[in-house]
């Protein structure tokens, strides 16, 4: 049986807004950081733990300072029940679980059964949508060095928003 077809959020429209739980405990939603930071949202699904997503993810931590440099926030969404997430006090951002994966059929993190599949979307301070991977689409999952370079690029097409200065 083949699943709903779900709208896909894509380039130069803007990330829907959510609120999801963390796995700490918190609820975190998408608005609370509107005009504030930049957006890196990975839509995990089920696979985490599954090579392609886990590699990205790996990078990510792995190269947070320069995120935080442009003024970005990485959130991953995951489909799994908190205690079902690996190793998740590892992570240097909200893990957030998306039960039933309503989240991820709503902005087209699906595949052409409508399962949850991995995609990673790039938006400004405002959800601008600058750059979309949708795995279930065909699309391959960016590296963090690819995700860096559009948030410069986000940053320079906003010179008025700032990348805030940092003490030296």
């Amino acid at each position: 049986m083949r699943g709903k077809a779900s709208a896909v959020a894509r380039r130069g429209a803007v990330l829907p807004g959510f609120m999801l739980p963390a796995i700490d405990g918190s609820s975190v939603s998408l608005e609370s950081y509107r005009g504030r930071t930049n957006l890196v949202v990975v839509f995990a699904g089920d696979k985490m733990d599954e090579s392609a997503v886990a590699v990205l993810l790996e990078e990510l931590v792995a190269r947070r300072e320069e995120f935080t440099l442009e003024a970005a926030q990485v959130l991953v969404a995951v489909t799994s029940r908190p205690a079902a997430v690996p190793q998740r006090g590892r992570w240097a951002f909200p893990v957030l679980v998306d039960d039933g994966a309503h989240i991820h059929r709503n902005v087209g993190a699906t595949d052409a059964a409508g399962r949850p599949a991995p995609a990673v979307f790039v938006t400004d301070r405002f959800r601008e949508i600058y750059a979309a991977y949708l795995s279930g689409q065909g699309s391959a999952l960016p590296g963090a060095k690819e995700i860096l370079e559009w948030l410069v690029f986000i940053n320079i097409q906003c010179p008025e928003c700032g990348v805030p200065e940092w003490p030296t």
